[in-house]
This record gives C-alpha cells, sequence and structure tokens, in this order.
C-alpha cells in the first residue's frame, strides 16, 4: 500500500501544474500583442465556385484607447467600391456591444450595423461582420478536443466551443454559429485554422492562417482566407484577405476614427 501511495504522489507530482485551461488558452491567443497602432495595406480577392475572382484594395489603420480598440478600413479599388469604408469600435467589455458603420459613397450615407445584422457578409465576402470584430468571449463554453495535433509542422491545441445555455438563442440568432473549432500554435498562441457549423443549411465555414511570421517584434499573419462549404463539403465560396506593407507603432491620427472622416475618404 505505501508503495502504490508513493507512486500515486509521483504521478500527482509530474502532473504539468503549469497547464492551462480552453478559456485561458483562448484569451491568451485573444489578448495577443498587436501593438498600440497598425497600418497595413490589404488586398481582398473574392472566389466563386467556379473560380472566377473579384479583386478588391483596401487600406486598413488601427488604434487602441483605454478599453476599445478603434479600426477603420478603405476601400481604393475597383471604381465600383472606391470610397467605400468600414469603421469598428472594439470595446474590452463583453457587455457592451461593438460598434460598426458602413459609408456607402454611391448613397452618400453612413450606415451603422445593427447587432442583429452583424452575421451578415461584409462586402460579398464569407468573412461578417462578427469575424472582422471578433466575438465576445463569455458568450461561449470551451473544451480541449486535441491536446495535440499537427498542422503544417506548428504542434496546436484544438480547442472546442459552443454558446452559453444561458445566451445560446441570442448567440445563434446574432451570429448563426452553432459550434467552432480552433487551432491555436502552442508556442505563439496564434490562431492558426478555424471552423465554424453554421445554423442554416448545413453549412461550415472553414478559416486558415497563412504566413505567420514576426513584424517589428509581433506575431503576424501574412494571409487569412475564409471558405464557404456546403452540407457536402462543395466551397460555394471563398475570400482570400491578403496584408502588406504592415507597421505596427506609428502615428495614427485620432480624427481618422470618425464618421465624418469616413466621408471625406482616404
Amino acid at each position: 500500500m505505501k508503495r502504490i501511495a508513493s507512486v500515486a504522489l509521483l504521478l500527482l507530482w509530474s502532473l504539468p501544474l503549469w497547464a492551462l485551461t480552453p478559456k485561458e488558452i483562448v484569451i491568451k491567443a485573444d489578448q495577443l500583442d498587436d501593438g498600440e497602432t497598425s497600418i497595413s495595406e490589404l488586398t481582398m480577392t473574392l472566389i466563386d465556385d467556379k473560380g472566377q475572382k473579384r479583386i478588391r484594395q483596401m487600406k486598413g489603420y488601427r488604434k487602441d484607447y483605454p478599453g476599445e480598440t478603434k479600426s477603420i478600413n478603405f476601400f481604393m479599388s475597383p471604381a465600383d467600391v472606391r470610397n467605400t469604408a468600414l469603421l469598428s469600435y472594439d470595446y474590452d467589455d463583453d457587455a457592451k456591444d461593438d460598434d460598426n458603420w458602413l459609408y456607402l459613397p454611391a448613397l452618400r450615407k453612413v450606415k451603422r450595423i445593427a447587432s442583429g445584422n452583424k452575421k451578415d457578409s461584409f462586402m460579398g465576402s464569407d468573412f461578417s461582420y462578427h469575424d472582422m470584430n471578433g466575438l465576445k468571449i463569455e458568450d461561449w463554453d470551451y473544451s480541449m478536443v486535441k491536446e495535440s495535433e499537427m498542422v503544417e509542422g506548428n504542434d496546436c491545441w484544438v480547442i472546442g466551443s459552443v454558446p452559453k445555455k444561458e445566451v445560446e438563442k441570442e448567440v445563434l440568432r446574432d451570429t448563426e454559429y452553432a459550434k467552432r473549432l480552433a487551432w491555436i500554435r502552442k508556442d505563439n498562441y496564434v490562431v492558426i485554422r478555424g471552423k465554424v457549423w453554421l445554423t442554416k443549411g448545413g453549412r461550415v465555414k472553414m478559416l486558415q492562417a497563412r504566413g505567420v511570421k514576426q513584424v517589428q517584434g509581433i506575431w503576424t499573419i501574412s494571409e487569412l482566407e475564409m471558405s464557404t462549404l456546403d452540407r457536402q463539403g462543395a466551397v460555394e465560396h471563398s475570400t482570400i484577405l491578403k496584408f502588406d506593407n504592415i507597421k505596427y507603432n506609428e502615428g495614427v491620427e485620432n480624427n481618422l476614427f470618425t464618421t465624418q472622416r469616413m466621408e471625406q475618404g482616404l
């Protein structure tokens, strides 16, 4: 009996007491250093089920403020979307809804995106307004699906999440996301793959991050691809976001992040 007790105690001592819970891993991924400001050039490629492509160019700015992050993206080309702009206020407080505004130059009007519409496609892409801002961490329950899975040579945790019971109806209504998986690198907490099950039509969205590298000491994704699959697994549509000329911690003016500036264009 003493020997059994000694072995049991040794096994307990050998357990990784520092191990993180799935939620703690997700929080670390969400809180990765992304600089106080960022400036980037973006290329959005829309690909339909026949492989035909539409390409759009954007320029994006972001700045951190106490309790919130503000960002704005201006469309540069082609001509039919030039000067379209998306302004976002992402609040640290999960109890407060993020704010989004879209400026459509053809209408010469700034439109506030209502909470119920944030599940909609952003400018015909596979990214919703929720995808652009991020979902509220506290609205979801998390579980460890796999302690280890290799993705392109990177050891990852596979974290599953479903809406919490007390907010399930609201989350399903606002996001149309029934459950999610995230592949998070163990060495730097970057999410490099994602899978989302939609509530309608048996469809699935797949996210893939590529070209993860350090820029000015900050882990940076060079390319994101989001694909929408039908219930048979065939790709209906894909969107690729490519980030170029990324600069962190450079001067970004406060007056960029206003609805008035949206109307003025870049």
